[in-house]
């Protein structure tokens, strides 16, 4: 039944049906933004599918302004192999998580190919202009010893920032059918990761591409990042977990609920890099968000480049445990508390609204007000889907910036049903899928 672990198949089952099926199904279910015109769907594994702004009906594929080929798996085999590669070899898949910059109004996203021969990836950034939703200039570029794509990635005015995983694929049990894609990743998490930084492709400071390594940490998300002007490094806000022995990357989200005694707590890191020596500075817990157990962080989209105060967050709880979220904060990233708290110990200076048990909460998203001034970065509403487990209906509300969250919402708008738990989402004031406020 629904409240039941799904039952497991037998191995020879599992074998038979799914040996050696690596065209993996476009779910286009993990963002949408509305850009240009144009709304789309995006799955990181393949190509975005584009919505039609007024039915939301589904049109298909899109080919991002003709820079990605349709049909093909995003696999490229050696030059040396070009006669003998099969027609559905030689595409490319785009990231889910693509970035407005906020000068430029241009979409920054990349798409990638996995280079089998040397477990490598190739990586083009695009920029496409907010007019006609075509490419403005692209970057093409390959990363050693990637054989993962990573999930989100920062912009500045100069740089994008990709962070790297300890991740790899069990290409074995994938091929053999035994597990899926996401089952057969594998992630050491004390081992260190990479940091690889490359320039904007309409920068006008293009540099050779760097890699810097840094300790253990996993990535999931990035809230903002920019370039420093005191001290000229590169710094970036992003959610993850802490070292840690974990080796199975997503076993304890299996079967009919996470397992958060065994899931590592997610916080808030600072990451510094210096861009001139190319060396790693520092990362650690973003000042104020000790014990703050937090998701999917952003700011106010003009300030995605630009030294922001305050970094908004789906929130847990403010012990340092895992668990599910069912409130938002708001951290002080750069004039926060720098205590270290000991774990259990309350957070009791974050600002944070909490609506209770039997209620999940999803990502937020940060509006800005109409006719306010974009430079206030507390001049916007936050809009964060809610779920009330009792009701078993869902529930959007919305928080006034200009007071603390901890007054709570200044409105809830009640749907007439239970919306799954999602991941990302936008927000669009018009009709016409103009540019959009996303995640």
């Amino acid at each position: 039944g629904l409240n039941e672990n799904p039952s497991e198949p037998p191995l020879l089952s599992k074998i038979a049906a799914n040996a050696f099926r690596t065209n993996i199904k476009n779910t286009a279910n993990t963002q949408v933004v509305a850009f240009a015109g144009k709304v789309l769907a995006l799955f990181e594994a393949g190509l975005p599918h584009a919505i039609d702004p007024q039915t939301l009906d589904t049109l298909g594929e899109d080919d991002m302004g003709g820079t990605l080929p349709r049909g093909k798996l995003p696999v490229k085999l050696p030059e040396a192999m070009k006669d003998f590669t099969p027609d559905f070899i030689g595409g490319a898949a785009h990231t889910a998580h693509p970035n407005v910059c906020p000068k430029t109004g241009n979409l920054v996203g990349w798409h990638w190919s996995q280079l089998v021969a040397d477990k490598s990836m190739e990586i083009t950034f695009t920029e496409w202009s907010s007019e006609k939703f075509e490419p403005v200039a692209s970057s093409t570029f390959q990363v050693p010893g990637c054989e993962l794509a990573p999930h989100d990635m920062a912009i500045t005015d100069d740089y994008i920032i990709l962070k790297v995983n300890a991740l790899t694929m069990n290409q074995l049990s994938f091929l053999s059918g035994l597990t899926g894609p996401a089952a057969s990743l594998e992630m050491d998490g004390r081992a260190p990761v990479n940091v690889h930084i490359f320039p904007r492709p309409t920068s006008s400071n293009q540099f050779e591409p760097f890699a810097v390594q840094a300790p253990a940490c996993f990535s999931i998300h990035f809230s903002h990042a920019y370039e420093d002007e005191e001290t000229g490094n590169l710094v970036t806000f992003f959610s993850g977990w802490p070292p840690s022995d974990s080796k199975d990357f997503l076993g304890a989200w299996g079967g009919f609920a996470p397992d958060f005694k065994v899931i590592p707590p997610t916080f808030l890191w600072k990451l510094e890099i210096n861009p001139q020596t190319k060396q790693f500075v520092d990362v650690s817990v973003a000042s104020g968000s000790a014990n703050v157990c937090a998701e999917h962080p952003l700011v106010h989209p003009n300030f995605t480049t630009r030294k922001a105060q305050n970094v908004y967050v789906s929130a847990s709880n403010i012990v340092g445990e895992s668990s599910a979220p069912n409130g938002f904060a708001r951290i002080r990233v750069e004039d926060g508390d720098t205590t270290t708290l000991a774990p259990g110990e309350p957070n009791t200076d974050v600002d944070a609204y909490w609506f209770g048990t039997r209620y999940t909460g999803g990502e937020p998203l940060i509006v800005p007000k109409r006719n306010g001034n974009l430079d206030n970065e507390r001049e916007a509403y936050l809009l964060g889907m809610m779920r009330d487990a009792a009701k078993d209906r869902s529930f959007l509300s919305v928080f006034d910036l200009e007071k603390d969250l901890k007054e709570g919402p200044v409105c809830k708008i009640w749907l007439k049903s239970n919306i799954p738990h999602g991941l990302h989402g936008c927000f669009v004031e018009a009709d016409n899928a103009g540019s959009s406020v996303f995640c």
